[in-house]
């Protein structure tokens, strides 16, 4: 047991509110320089401690012992208290403080909080049936009474939902013991949050569990607790990062602390040092496509998703919320993807019939921020959005683009809609990067780019003899064990591209074997050519399959690379423009014109390292003069007969790429008609 908790941890916030700077109201004294602490253990069990902390008119005073405490107090299993060290807390009868306080000058008593420890300064959080609690009342907000606390309970298992709280810790790293500390207070959450709120005595005094505790191995507790919103401190001794947050607790409900994630995994939390670390090398889980987010059905966002990221400068609480959580994504804990241990997603967003036109951006939900309120304001995480982009549509349009995106704060992600009118959005996960962590790691997958190739073109009867594929038509494509795929690929990275249709439409690339999903890759464009990335798991002997919907169509099929038990594992970054001809960034100023090849610098960029194999990339066409086409392969090898984007004449147009890098870490782009500015970000790299 430690006496850490009291000011170093602080929950001056205690019950959701600040601590109020108040004169003394009224409190009865047993004698000159003392006043009575009221309460009594409702559940003593063997014994225990309990400390007082007290503060003047909002001064805390000079503890005597030096441990931040005004009165230190065992119980016996009668509930009897003695002075725990009457050498040092002189003259004070049990459940007493001074008053006025050491060092506060003539203030009163106006608040007190109360830590309750079973066992005394033996408790040992991981055994016992009993836990710490705590509360804490004010007389600016409790009254003249406010130092009767009533009959104070302790959590203890099995009565009133008393249960044992213990989580798992999961890290790309060896987690020994006391690597994790862990100081938690249940507090009552404000709407619009909603939770168990903590208990309360017949005087009207909220109770909380509480603890401090250390890890064992994988494993942190939090002793023994009552199911409810919990204030969190949680500090890894090995990188020094530490940071406040909030846990919701619940017995099967017990957060775990992923130490490579961003806040540990909790969901909204403040760095008191450090800052989110970088994440570690992984390997990719390919999914069966499943739909996590489709704002029409109210599935992961509910209704249009309005303009902006989803901050809000309103005065309503729940409006607030409800704004947020129209731009914000959960993707961890569902459609297969793990609840720790992942650094990153890959989705299929499609953004459909915007309005007004715009960009759509994915990134990772951010720790909030001091400057801007900590975790008692609800617009802390909203400072500066990314600059990058995803997808680029025009009004009307249903443009769909491959995504990675790092995962945030809570296993979720953000979205920052530039727009003028509200628009429905669609995301299909393909599959998950993991951390390397020993939970996720098993069956992680790495990535062998090859010199790009084309598979299928049902134009001139490439890897397919049927022709034009037709509304419901539904075909199977082998991929392993061809065109330097070996058998054993477990997922490959293809480039679909249609063409020649009369209508709209779209496309559904999935693993051979299995049933067809509720998800797509593609959307045709009427009239025109569009491409677009996937990543797709290979299913029974060694075959994806295509299905199209709603047109006809011509279908082209490229293929990039590949992952299996072998290759390079993935680092996920967040996204760094490495090429910009619009303002001449690591090229020379100026569209590429027509027929015009040139070189993007990757390796030794922007955090890239100069041996990285192959890199995740988004690349797009802004303000182009015709309609075109770009390939995009690995520098030093010959051009081939692929592309990579295709687009119409002043159309901003995206795509995500997964590339072997060539030469002098680099990779080379060639522009087929027309001129066009080529931006490229870098979202990952491959070792």
């Amino acid at each position: 047991m430690t006496h850490q908790i009291r000011r170093g941890a602080c929950v001056l916030a205690l019950f959701a509110s600040a601590v109020t700077t108040v004169s003394l109201v009224g409190v009865q004294t047993a004698s000159a320089g003392v006043a009575n602490v009221t309460f009594s253990i409702g559940n003593p069990g063997t014994g225990g401690l309990a400390d007082i902390d007290a503060y003047y008119g909002g001064c805390g005073g000079n503890s005597p012992d030096g441990s931040g405490y005004d009165g230190s107090y065992n119980w016996n299993s009668a509930g009897q208290f003695s002075n725990a060290n009457p050498s040092v807390f002189v003259g004070l009868n049990p459940t007493q403080v001074p008053n006025p306080g050491l060092g506060c000058g003539g203030a009163g008593l106006s608040l007190v909080r109360l830590e309750l420890y079973p066992e005394g300064i033996w408790y040992d959080p991981w055994v016992g049936n009993a836990g710490g609690a705590h509360s804490q009342r004010e007389a600016a907000k409790d009254g003249a009474g406010f130092a009767n606390f009533g009959v104070v309970p302790l959590p203890t298992v099995g009565v009133d939902g008393g249960f044992r709280i213990t989580g798992d810790i999961v890290s790309s790293s060896a987690v020994p013991n006391n690597r994790v500390e862990v100081i938690l207070f249940q507090i009552e959450c404000i709407p619009p949050d909603v939770c168990v709120q903590p208990k309360v005595t017949g005087t009207g005094a909220k109770v909380g569990a509480f603890t401090y505790s250390k890890s064992k191995g994988n494993q942190w507790t939090g002793g023994v607790g009552w199911p409810g919103h919990y204030l969190a401190f949680v500090t890894d001794t090995q990188t020094g990062r530490k940071v406040q947050g909030y846990m919701e607790l619940a017995p099967g409900q017990v957060q775990t602390i992923d130490l490579d994630a961003s806040c540990f995994g909790l969901y909204l939390c403040v760095y008191m040092s450090g800052a989110p670390g970088a994440a570690p090398p992984g390997g990719f889980h390919p999914l069966t496509p499943t739909r996590i987010l489709d704002s029409r059905s109210n599935i992961g966002i509910t209704g249009v998703m309005t303009p902006g990221d989803g901050r809000s400068s309103s005065g309503n609480g729940y409006t607030r919320r409800a704004t947020l959580l129209n731009h914000q994504l959960k993707v961890t804990g569902v459609a297969g993807i793990p609840a720790a241990g992942v650094s990153a997603v890959l989705l299929n967003v499609t953004a459909i019939a915007s309005s007004s036109g715009g960009f759509l951006s994915a990134y990772p939900r951010p720790p909030a921020t001091d400057a801007l309120g900590g975790i008692f304001a609800d617009q802390a995480t909203f400072g500066v959005i990314p600059g990058t982009s995803n997808l680029n549509f025009a009004l009307g349009e249903i443009t769909p683009n491959l995504v990675l995106v790092k995962v945030g704060a809570g296993g979720t992600i953000r979205f920052n809609y530039s727009g003028f009118a509200g628009m429905h959005v669609l995301a299909d996960v393909a599959g998950y990067f993991d951390t390397s962590a020993a939970l996720t790691a098993p069956g992680g997958l790495g990535f062998t780019g090859i010199p790009p190739v084309r598979l299928m073109d049902t134009r001139n009867g490439i890897g397919d003899t049927i022709g034009r594929f037709h509304p419901g038509d539904n075909r199977a494509l082998l991929v392993a064990g061809t065109k330097g795929i070996p058998a054993n690929a477990k997922s490959v990275v293809v480039n679909i591209t249609s063409a020649y249709a009369p209508l709209g439409g779209y496309v559904t690339a999935y693993p051979d074997g299995e049933a067809l999903p509720i998800a797509s890759n593609l959307n045709v464009f009427a009239g025109g050519t569009r491409a677009n990335s996937a990543v797709v798991k290979v299913g029974t002997n060694g075959k994806i399959r295509l299905a199209a919907f709603e047109s006809d169509m011509d279908l082209i099929v490229d293929i990039f690379g590949y992952y299996s038990a072998g290759g390079g594992f993935t680092t996920i970054m967040d996204p760094v423009r490495v090429f910009d001809t619009r303002n001449g960034l690591h090229t020379t100023i100026g569209q590429l014109g027509p027929g015009e090849s040139r070189n993007v610098q990757i390796g030794g960029l922007g955090g890239v390292p100069s041996g990285a194999k192959a890199v995740i990339v988004n690349i797009t066409v802004t303000d182009p003069s015709a309609g075109g086409w770009l390939t995009l392969w690995p520098a030093g090898q010959p051009r081939p007969t692929v592309s990579t984007l295709n687009w119409f004449p002043g159309r901003t147009v995206p795509n995500m790429a997964i590339v072997a890098v060539g030469a002098n870490g680099q990779l080379s782009i060639y522009n087929d008609s027309g001129n066009a500015g080529v931006i490229v970000d870098v979202f990952g790299y491959v070792i």
